[in-house]
């Protein structure tokens, strides 16, 4: 299987596009702020960061989507123009605004620490390595010593993919509002690597 790791800012438009509905598979139950899809497409098209996504695409075809946050910034930027542009003032800042408050609000605190904010594979690439690709590229990044990630407790297919890489649960949040996303999908558990 020939692949590549690509960042998010080197993938063609049509790529670009496979990676947000990639996203959208793994994460569009989060996007709860408008029903229009084509619009909520073309404002994840717009606001993933260029250099934080990693995508593994084989033979031009985007099949996994993994992006970083660091204790300076995270991949996903509900940035305000670009949702008043595309929703209209009032909602756009809204959007913005109450989006950013999850998107944006700081994940680690230190320099050295890495966090997992998104992993998502297409459903025809899973259990193929595409994942654990994404993932080793990621952890083999010299410069940080700790990463972490969430899980929802409800996910036991994530919990072992995740242990089998050497993560292990670092804190249940039990009383977090995460817990009302999705029906079922129980709360969050924060998991953690030392990668040194």
């Amino acid at each position: 299987m020939s692949y590549e790791i690509m960042e998010y800012a080197r993938l063609s438009i049509a790529q670009k596009s496979q990676a947000v509905d990639l996203f959208m598979e793994g994460f569009g139950h989060m996007m709860t702020f408008s029903r229009d899809e084509k619009l909520k497409k073309e404002l994840m098209l717009e606001i993933f960061h260029p250099t934080l996504f990693r995508c593994y695409v084989e033979n031009g075809k985007v099949l996994g989507l993994l992006g970083i946050a660091t204790d300076e910034i995270r991949p996903i930027d509900f940035r305000q123009d670009t949702c008043v542009r595309l929703f209209g003032r009032l909602k756009g800042a809204m959007i913005s605004k109450q989006m950013n408050a999850i998107f944006q609000k700081p994940v680690v605190s230190f320099r050295d620490e890495l966090y997992i904010d998104v992993l998502v594979t297409g459903s025809e690439a899973r259990r193929k390595g595409v994942a654990s690709a994404l993932l080793n590229e990621v952890l083999g990044q010299k410069r940080y010593s700790v990463c972490y990630l969430h899980v929802f407790s409800n996910n036991e297919p994530a919990i072992s993919f995740y242990r089998k890489h050497g993560f292990s649960v670092d804190r249940e949040e039990k009383s977090s509002l995460m817990r009302f996303l999705g029906k079922g999908s129980g709360y969050p558990i924060r998991m953690k690597k030392d990668l040194v």
